[in-house]
C-alpha cells in the first residue's frame, strides 16, 4: 500500500514489565484485523513475544516492529522490552520514533524504570503520551495513578480518555474531546489551558475569553504535544478492546508524522560536529540508519532501518558510509500488520528491513552515493556486570568467540573482549539476567555451552621503598658455559608515571650490547609480577654494575641476571598491590538513600556527593572495582529493582593489607592447583 511521510506515525511503546505493552500490541493486531485471534503472552500466543526465550520467560526481551493501518494512516508501532536489563532496544526505539507511549498499570504505579524511559524520550526530543492499562484490575485506582504521574511529570499530564469506574465496575472509557462523562468539562478546560500555552497569540486570546475555539484547539493541540505543553493520557483495556479505537484515532489526528516532526541532525564525519540539518523531505537525497540487527545461523543477517530523508528502491541500493562501499540489495521489506512483506520503495519515515547483507552493522548510516553523512549516534549506558566465560567443551574456543561477537553485533550494551591484563575472555552487560539471556542464545543458536566465573580483577603491583638487588648467573656443564652478573637499584615513582630503565654502568663492567638484555630480564619480571601475578608499574630501575666473561657471557645469561636481580630488589622494596577504583553514579528513589549509603560503606566505598531532583537521589561515590562486581544484584535487592547505576574507571589505589593478604593467598592457591593438574 503506497503512502507518503505525512501519513506515517512511528510510535515506541515503552514501560516496565507487566505494564501492558504487549497486551496493547496484541489487541491492536486484532482490532485492525491483522491477526485472526487475540494473542496472549501468558498463553504463548502473543504476536509480539515470538522468540523461544520470550515464550520461555513469558516476557518481551527484544523490540518487535508492527505496521497497523488505521483509516488513512500507517501506525508503525514498536513493542519494546519492559525489563531494565534489556535497555538497548528500548532506547534505540525512542530515536527512530516521533512519539513514545508510556504504559502504566492502573493497578500499580509509575516505576523507576518507566520514569527513566519517559525521561529518555524527552531527551530524544520526541512527543510523549501516557497509556493507563488494566483499569479493570482488582486494585485499579485511576485518580491515584493520575496524581502520581502529575507529581513526577507535572500538570502537563491531562486525560483525553478516562475510565467510567475502577476495578470490576469498569465497562467503558469517557472521551474528553467529545464532552463525554462527568469530568469531561474539567479535563477539557485543563487541555485548553495547556494547548493555549503553545502559542503566545492564542494564549492572550484564551486569557481574554477563557476558552479556545474548536478550530484553534485542533490546530494547536499537535503543537502543544510537540512542545511538551500537553502530555495526553489515555485509558485502555486491551483484553476487552476498550479505548483502543479512540487512542488510534487520536494518534492519527494529533500525533506528529515524520514530515511534521522536523529535522534530525547529522555530520560529515563519525566524530561530528553534528550540525547538518536533515529535513524529512521525500524528494531529498536518501538517508537511513540501521537500528537493529539479528544474526540468524540459518537466515543470515537481518537489518532493520529507519529512513529519515528521501526515498530508495532496492535496485538503486545505497552507500554504507562506514565502509565507503555501494551496496546492492536483493529486496526491501516492511511490516504489514504482523507479517513481513516485500515493497518496491521506501520513503522518509518508513521502517524497513534488509536480509542477507552481511556488511551492515548496528548504527550504520546508509545514504545516496552523492550525499554521504553520518546520523548522530544513540548513546547507551556502559555495561555494569561482567563474567569471564569459557566453552564447556574443549575445542569450542573459536566457536565461542565467533558466536559471542555475532551476539554483540546485535546489542550495543553487550560487549565481548579479551582482557589484556588477565587474558580472560570477558562478557559484559547490564545485569546477570542480560548475560544469562545472551549465553542461552549462544547455546541455542551456535550450539556452544559455557562455563562462567567472576572475572579476575586487573590489580597492579608496585614498590614503596628503594632497594638494591644483585644476581650472578653462572652455569658450567662441559663446553661453553653461561655467565652474567648484574647489580640493580630500584625506587618507586609517582602513580601513573610508569616504568623507567636507567643505564649507569661505567667502565664496561657490562658490555654495551648486553645492557638491553638486562632490561629484557627486568621487563619479564614486570609482566608477571612478584606478589599475585600482576604487572609491576611505577618503578625506576637503575643498572649500575655487573661482570661478564669473554667466552661464557651471552644474551640469555644477562636476561636471567637482570630478572633475578630485580626479583631480589623487589622483595626488599616493600611491594604492594594496587586496585582499580571506579567512579560510580547511583540513582535511586529518595526513600532508599539511607540503605544505599550504608551498603556503600560495607563495600569500602567513599561517597563524594549527593543531589536530589524530583524525588530521585543521585549519589556519587568511589568504590573499588572488586566490590562492584556483584553490585547490580545488590542494588536491585536493596531498592526492589528501582535503582540504577553507572561506573567508569577512575584511578588505582593501594589495597588494604588484609585484603592484599587474601588476594595473594588466593593467587598462590590457584598456582598450586594448576601445578597439581599438570
Amino acid at each position: 500500500m503506497a503512502h507518503r511521510p505525512v501519513a506515517i506515525r512511528n510510535l515506541a511503546i515503552v514501560g516496565s514489565s507487566s505494564s501492558g505493552k504487549t497486551a496493547l500490541i496484541d489487541a491492536l493486531a486484532f482490532i485492525t484485523k491483522d491477526s485472526t485471534r487475540h494473542g496472549n503472552s501468558l498463553e504463548g500466543t502473543s504476536v509480539s513475544d515470538t522468540l523461544p526465550e520470550e515464550k520461555e520467560r513469558k516476557q518481551t526481551l527484544n523490540s518487535h516492529m508492527f505496521g497497523f493501518h488505521w483509516e488513512d494512516a500507517l501506525l508503525n508501532v514498536i513493542d519494546t522490552p519492559g525489563h531494565a536489563d534489556c535497555l538497548a532496544d528500548a532506547l534505540t526505539s525512542l530515536h527512530i520514533a516521533e512519539a513514545a507511549l508510556l504504559c502504566v498499570s492502573a493497578s500499580g504505579r509509575l516505576t523507576f524504570h518507566g520514569r527513566r524511559l519517559f525521561d529518555a524520550a524527552k531527551a530524544a526530543g520526541i512527543g510523549r503520551a501516557v497509556v493507563v492499562t488494566h483499569p479493570d484490575g482488582e486494585n485499579a485506582h485511576f485518580e491515584e495513578v493520575l496524581m502520581s504521574l502529575q507529581e513526577v511529570f507535572g500538570d502537563t499530564v491531562v486525560p483525553v480518555t478516562y475510565p467510567d469506574a475502577d476495578g470490576f465496575g469498569f465497562k467503558a472509557v469517557h472521551d474528553v474531546l467529545h464532552g463525554d462523562g462527568p469530568r469531561a468539562k474539567e479535563y477539557r478546560s485543563l487541555l485548553e489551558e495547556r494547548v493555549a500555552e503553545a502559542d503566545d497569540e492564542i494564549l492572550a486570546q484564551y486569557l481574554e475569553t477563557g476558552e479556545l475555539s474548536d478550530a484553534d484547539f485542533q490546530k494547536y493541540l499537535p503543537i502543544a504535544i510537540a512542545k511538551e505543553k500537553v502530555t495526553p493520557l489515555f485509558t485502555v483495556c486491551p483484553p476487552k478492546e476498550v479505548g483502543l479505537r479512540k487512542l488510534c484515532s487520536f494518534v492519527r489526528t494529533y500525533f506528529p508524522s515524520p514530515a511534521s516532526f522536523g529535522p534530525r541532525v547529522g555530520s560529515n564525519t563519525a566524530e561530528g560536529p553534528f550540525d547538518q540539518i536533515i529535513e524529512p523531505d521525500e524528494a531529498g537525497p536518501f538517508a537511513a540508519r540501521v537500528f537493529k540487527t539479528i544474526v540468524d545461523p540459518y537466515v543470515g543477517r537481518v537489518s532493520w532501518l529507519r529512513c529519515y530523508r528521501g526515498s530508495m528502491t532496492a535496485e538503486a541500493g545505497f552507500l554504507n558510509v562506514r565502509t565507503g562501499k555501494h551496496e546492492k540489495l536483493s529486496g526491501l521489506q516492511v511490516r504489514e500488520g504482523v507479517e513481513t512483506k516485500p515493497v518496491d520503495r521506501v520513503v522518509a519515515g518508513d521502517i524497513f528491513l534488509i536480509s542477507k547483507l552481511e556488511t551492515l552493522a548496528f548504527g550504520d548510516t546508509v545514504t545516496a552515493d552523492a550525499a554521504p553523512l553520518v546520523l548522530k549516534p544513540v548513546e547507551f549506558p556502559a555495561p555494569t556486570f561482567s563474567l569471564a566465560v569459557n566453552p564447556a567443551s574443549r575445542g569450542d574456543e573459536q566457536k565461542i568467540v565467533q558466536g559471542l561477537d555475532k551476539l554483540a553485533s546485535e546489542d550495543p550494551t553487550f560487549r565481548v573482549q579479551r582482557d589484556p591484563n588477565t587474558g580472560e575472555l570477558v562478557v559484559s552487560g547490564t545485569s546477570p539476567l542480560h548475560i544469562d539471556v545472551q549465553l542461552k542464545r549462544l547455546e541455542k543458536r551456535y550450539h556452544c555451552g559455557t562455563v562462567t566465573h567472576p572475572p579476575l580483577v586487573a590489580y597492579k603491583e608496585t614498590v614503596t621503598a628503594p632497594a638494591e638487588g644483585h644476581h650472578r648467573h653462572k652455569k658450567q656443564s662441559g663446553g661453553r658455559g653461561q655467565f652474567g652478573e648484574a647489580y640493580l637499584r630500584i625506587r618507586p615513582r609517582d602513580r601513573g608515571l610508569g616504568y623507567q630503565f636507567v643505564d649507569k654502568v661505567v667502565g664496561g663492567s657490562i658490555p654495551r650490547n648486553f645492557i638491553p638484555e638486562v632490561e629484557k630480564g627486568v621487563r619479564h619480571f614486570l609482566d608477571k609480577g612478584g606478589l599475585a601475578g600482576c604487572r609491576v608499574e611505577d618503578v625506576e630501575v637503575e643498572v649500575y654494575d655487573g661482570k661478564y666473561h669473554d667466552v661464557d657471557s651471552d644474551q640469555i645469561s644477562f636476561q636471567i641476571a637482570g630478572e633475578r636481580a630485580f626479583a631480589e630488589a623487589f622483595a626488599k622494596a616493600r611491594p604492594i598491590l594496587l586496585e582499580p577504583i571506579m567512579d560510580v553514579v547511583i540513582r535511586v528513589p529518595e526513600r532508599f538513600t539511607g540503605d544505599v549509603a550504608s551498603n556503600l560503606a560495607t563495600l569500602r566505598g567513599r561517597m563524594s556527593g549527593m543531589e536530589m531532583a524530583g524525588g530521585i537521589q543521585t549519589i556519587q561515590a568511589q568504590v573499588p572495582l572488586k566490590e562492584m562486581q556483584d553490585y547490580t544484584t545488590q542494588l536491585r535487592s536493596i531498592t526492589a529493582g528501582e535503582g540504577s547505576f553507572e561506573m567508569r574507571p577512575s584511578h588505582y589505589e593501594p589495597v588494604p593489607p588484609n585484603v592484599q593478604h587474601d588476594i595473594v593467598a588466593a593467587y598462590k592457591a590457584r598456582l598450586e592447583q594448576a601445578h597439581v593438574h599438570h
